[in-house]
């Protein structure tokens, strides 16, 4: 689970840096020739700010003699850094809600010495989400009442729509979907896969496992991302998934699928970011899914099913 992977683990610990006095040029140069998009300034081993591809791009290509431009002057400070110790999970928080790319990784306390550099592109390995995720579209749609075309539904499972109608889907909706996983739920699904690690079944081994207890299968939470889009107005069908585990789920709790449309890909085609949470709240699962909706057969073949069952 990603929470349990520190910076430390994939960081770059090659970190190109110059001081506060040296020239943007000098930055340029080093990016190209390093082959790197960031260099960090520091002085005597301390991050003081930071100067990247994108200051070249949006703002420094406008000003003329940059051989005269010192870093202290156009590097980004007060610098976000992060510590070895600091989880991935918490790494790509930092990047998203500070709306940043790079963040130096620092031993120790604040004036700490720099030993490495974390960067969208090493957590995309593990995230690999990150690169295109939007979050939030903005207000929230109203409730639909949407025909599902399940087999059946059980009282203690719950789903929700929000969209702009109840028969087509559209960026921005919204699928809910929320049940119980059992410990019944956990060992159906080891017997029907074969997926019978004791991490999942076996009370006593799990308790000396890094996460002290047994824990749900990640590919059976990220079956309720299924069951969330099989809800969805038309037939959905799948057709790729990516997903990134971020932390244990505990067998017994009420388990949540939230799926939003953030893409109209042509032909019926759509990109759906995809999250599950736990009883609590906490994201324990991300990624994104791209599906096909296609029209539902009409109404009267469920008529007729129901005749003959």
């Amino acid at each position: 689970m990603h929470d349990t992977i520190p910076a430390s683990e994939i960081m770059v610990t090659d970190v190109v840096t110059a001081p506060p006095d040296a020239t943007a040029t000098r930055a340029a140069t080093l990016m190209r020739d390093e082959e790197v998009s960031s260099v960090v300034v520091t002085r005597d081993g301390t991050p003081r700010g930071i100067v990247t591809e994108g200051d070249f791009l949006e703002s420094l290509c406008e000003r003329d003699h940059l051989e005269a431009v010192e870093l202290a002057d156009v590097m980004s400070t007060p610098l976000v850094t992060i510590d070895p110790d600091t989880s991935i999970v918490d790494a790509v928080e930092h990047l998203r809600t500070k709306d940043i790319e790079h963040l130096p990784v620092v031993d120790g306390a604040e004036d700490g010495d720099l030993v490495g550099v974390l960067t969208t592109t090493e957590l995309t390995y593990y995230v690999p989400h990150l690169a295109h995720r939007t979050g939030g579209l903005g207000a929230e749609k109203p409730r639909r009442q949407v025909r599902t075309d399940t087999q059946y539904e059980r009282d203690d499972w719950e789903f929700e729509y929000r969209g702009d109608d109840e028969t087509t889907v559209a960026v921005g909706d919204v699928a809910r979907f929320s049940k119980p996983l059992t410990d019944e739920d956990v060992e159906a699904f080891a017997e029907v896969t074969g997926d019978t690690n004791r991490l999942h079944l076996d009370e006593a081994y799990a308790a000396e496992t890094r996460f002290g207890r047994r824990i749900v299968h990640g590919v059976l939470a990220n079956g309720l991302i299924s069951a969330a889009l099989a809800r969805l107005p038309g037939l959905t069908i799948y057709l790729s998934q990516e997903s990134s585990f971020l932390a244990p789920l505990p067998i017994g709790d009420r388990v949540t699928a939230v799926c939003e449309v953030v893409d109209a890909l042509g032909d019926g085609k759509y990109r759906i970011e995809t999250t599950v949470r736990d009883g609590d709240g906490t994201t324990v699962l991300e990624g994104d899914a791209v599906v096909l909706v296609d029209d539902l057969p009409p109404e009267s073949v469920l008529e007729r099913g129901a005749t003959t069952a």
